[in-house]
């Protein structure tokens, strides 16, 4: 599957698998997405964003850059090695979905079932200082590919 279509069918399976949750509340809100993809060399995958695609970076550290795409979208590039996927094996992509509200999604989410990957911390829990200032959990969609649910801090 390309690099390009896995996002897309991922983003696609879970708007369908969140639409049928037996939860008749309504979903909580989504404010944004970044779906990061892995390199061995992170500098060259920046220029080729910044430089190449003229994308305007959001967050600029060693080990992970995010370019906004459009309002409310970004791609994240992380180091290999870094980040929760690490040097992982056969789905080197992550979607990430930015709420405010990553208590309810939590709740939705253990609610159906879905495997989790990263627990939610407690509220107030400072933030994850080898990540991000973010308070979040990662699923496993039903395709495998990790998906984080998170707040910024």
């Amino acid at each position: 599957m390309s690099r390009v279509l896995a996002p897309v069918l991922l983003a696609i399976t879970l708007m369908v698998a969140t639409d049928a949750l037996p939860n008749t509340a309504e979903r909580p809100a989504i404010n944004a997405t970044i779906t990061f993809f892995y390199y061995k060399d992170l500098e060259t995958a920046a220029s080729f964003y910044r430089d190449l695609v003229g994308l305007n970076a959001t967050t600029d550290t060693d080990w992970v850059k995010i370019f906004e795409v459009t309002p409310g979208s970004s791609i994240g590039l992380v180091q290999e090695g870094k980040g929760f996927l690490k040097a992982a094996a056969d789905k080197p992509a992550m979607l990430s979905l930015v709420t405010d509200d990553v208590d309810a999604w939590y709740q939705r989410i253990i609610d159906a079932d879905v495997p989790v990957l990263r627990e939610l911390p407690p509220a107030g829990s400072p933030a994850d200082k080898d990540r991000a200032p973010i308070r979040g959990f990662i699923v496993e969609d039903p395709g495998g590919y990790a998906v984080e649910f998170f707040a910024w801090q």
